[in-house]
Order: structure tokens, then sequence, then C-alpha cells
């Protein structure tokens, strides 16, 4: 029967292969491919005759949605289900498995299409994310806009009055005399913290003739909260609400009022 480390020894020697100590014909295989957390792309291969590898990512991928809080649409699902059947790979209670015949001219091909697939479903979270980024912003833009009336709005720009150029963008600003604002952030990502926390600063140390009021509101407040980047985000915000469900837009409702004496 062929040996594992043939098998893979076929691609090139970047491949890791740790043969199990109970199945001479069972190894965990790493591959040179990073996934979305930095970790490799790696699965089990399994010799089941000297004819069949099967390949098992023994729920990695499960685990790396699950890990990356990935709560799947019904569109998203139809999209793995598509690469799963474009790659030949069958599903078995969240395990991603697929069968070789290694007496097919093409089986070097079928073990690439696996890992392709691996690497397809691990994008699935990255579209995710940009969409839940995009989505998170609108959100918040949407409730500003349904419900108060200020003279002066300022959606993902710079505060005219203070930067022309629109060098230090807010998410959100909101003003009734273009002299004291209610400045919110969207803090659904870690570049957002140090985007929001140049923005702060240069709005407090290069426009003292005007008053800032800082909102920053955190789409899971826990995925944030560590480390010198956030407190320095704390530090300037005079606010900060840790979602945005229906508590925290009353309390977002009655800073804005209370600020500026917005209509809602």
């Amino acid at each position: 029967m062929m040996e594992i480390n043939n098998i893979f020894d076929e691609f090139c020697n970047k491949y890791r292969i740790r043969i199990s100590p109970r199945d001479r014909f069972k190894a965990k295989i790493t591959t040179p491919f990073g996934g979305l957390d930095s970790d490799p792309i790696s699965f089990v291969a399994k010799l089941e005759d000297s004819k069949t590898l099967v390949l098992n990512d023994e729920l990695l991928t499960y685990r790396f949605f699950d890990k990356n809080f990935y709560d799947p649409t019904s569109n998203a699902l139809d999209i793995a289900m598509n690469i799963l059947k474009t790659y030949g790979v069958d599903e078995n209670e969240f395990k991603y498995i697929k069968k070789i015949d290694l007496s097919s001219n093409y089986w070097q091909e079928d073990v690439l299409d696996y890992i392709t697939a691996l690497i397809k479903l691990q994008d699935l979270i990255f579209l995710k994310k940009e969409i839940v980024i995009k989505e998170f912003l609108e959100i918040i833009k949407e409730y500003i806009k349904n419900n108060f009336d200020v003279k002066y709005k300022f959606y993902s720009q710079g505060i005219e009055a203070y930067d022309s150029e629109s060098l230090y963008p807010v998410d959100i600003a909101l003003s009734n005399d273009n002299k004291k604002f209610v400045n919110i952030y969207a803090i659904n990502n870690h570049n957002k913290l140090t985007e929001s926390t140049m923005s702060m600063m240069y709005y407090r140390y290069e426009a003292p003739q005007a008053e800032f009021y800082n909102i920053s509101i955190f789409d899971e407040l826990s995925k944030f909260a560590k480390g010198n980047k956030y407190k320095r985000l704390m530090a300037l915000s005079d606010k900060a609400l840790p979602d945005f469900g229906d508590f925290d837009k009353k309390i977002l409702k009655e800073e804005i009022n209370k600020r500026l004496g917005a209509r809602s």
C-alpha cells in the first residue's frame, strides 16, 4: 500500500505530515495555505485501502465558522453547497469529506480540489464579515436619518468647517450650529479603532473653537475590549455603547437630545 508521505511528496515539501501514532495509514496534513485566522488549512488523510485515499477535515472548518461567529444565511448555505458540489466534496454531520481513487490519472488534481474547496469555504467568512461591517454602519445611519432632525449631518466624511479635505472622517457627525457636535463612530474592526482615535484627536486639538461629544458604538464589545488601541479610543470617547440593540438606541437618543436639543 502506498504511504501517505509519498502521496504528499508529489506536491511539494511544504506540506507538514504528522502520522497517527495508532495508525500509520492515517495522518494530519497541514498545508502551506493560510486560512483567514492565520492558521494554515489542515485536514486528515487516511488510506482506506491500496487504491482509496479519504480526506476529512474532522470538523475543523465548522469550528472555524463557529469561532468567527458565523451565522449562515440561506444564501451563504447555498454558496457553500455549490462549492462542495463543484469540487466533489461530501458533507456528513458538518465534516467535509472527499474519497479519492489513487488509481486515477487525476488523483493529484482531486487532492488539490479538496484543498481549494476548504479555502473557498473559509472565504465565506471573509465575505460575511465584509457584509456585516457595511451593514453595521448602515443600520446606525438609517436610525439617525429616521429619528433625528438636526441642521447639519455629515456621513463618512470630515466635518467640512474643520476638515475640508475629509482627511479625518467621522462616521456620523450631527450639529445644529456647526459649533457643538455629537460625533458617532461605529467600531466594527480593529482598523476602525485606530482611524476613529485619530479623528477624535484631530478635532479635539485642531478645532478647539468647537465642542465635540464622541460616542463609540461597538458591534460586539468583547472583540475589542483589550489592548492599547482600545484604551486610547476609550480615553477619547465621552460615551461607549457595547452594541446597537434597543437599550443602546435609547441611550443614544437621550445623549443626542441632551447635547443638541434635537427633535426625535
